[in-house]
């Protein structure tokens, strides 16, 4: 592989450059992801797409496995990214790859925070609702997890999410969202750095 990419220095305010992981998966994936539409395995490539999977991405950034999935979970949620499974690998498209990388003057790649508007997500299964996250016959969508962060920052949601796969009887739960809120809610504080219980009388104007 040859060539470069483009990066702006306004790429120092974005969101995730501080968080190392994910900052890493990224570059990575603009690294890797197409310059130009070609075939692979039968299907077609679009530009600024890559297939590939959690276990490669791991071996090219020295990361875990849970490292990657949490770190693709991220762009995701602030629409980065866009991720289609499908028989030949995981396909994942860099939402504003043209934008980034194909403009013929000096605009480069703009900081991905610019992406935060609502889309619409044409290259995701229907039937997946915009899943964030999902293990066994549990799952929670994008939305849902946008709610949970008006109360708790992503880690905090995100080692509560991993806390539930890991534990054995969560096949019992019906709703993950619910469980989630649930687990939060007796084992984190806010990100504000109080109790959802102080932070519900705030709203509600019985404390100051």
């Amino acid at each position: 592989m040859s060539g470069w990419i483009k990066l702006h220095r306004k790429i120092t305010d974005w969101e995730w450059f501080e968080d190392k992981n994910t900052f890493i998966v990224f570059i990575t994936l603009l690294l890797m992801a197409n310059h130009k539409e070609k075939k692979y395995k039968g299907i077609v490539i679009k530009i600024g797409t890559i297939v590939t999977g959690r276990d490669i991405l791991a071996r090219q950034t020295k990361l875990s496995v849970q490292q990657i999935r949490t770190a693709l979970n991220k762009l995701k949620l602030t629409n980065e990214i866009t991720i289609e499974t499908s028989p030949q690998g995981t396909v994942i498209e860099i939402v504003n790859y043209k934008k980034y990388q194909l403009t013929t003057n000096e605009i480069t790649i703009e900081q991905p925070i610019n992406n935060h508007q609502t889309t619409t997500n044409n290259n995701v299964n229907k039937d997946n609702k915009n899943i964030y996250r999902h293990f066994g016959h549990l799952f929670i969508t994008e939305s849902e997890v946008k709610k949970l962060l008006e109360i708790y920052n992503i880690s905090q949601v995100d080692n509560i999410l991993n806390d539930i796969e890991n534990y054995k009887g969560n096949t019992k739960y019906k709703s993950l969202y619910l469980t989630a809120i649930k687990w939060l809610q007796k084992n984190q504080p806010t990100s504000e750095g109080i109790s959802p219980e102080e932070l519900k009388a705030r709203k509600h104007g019985l404390i100051k």
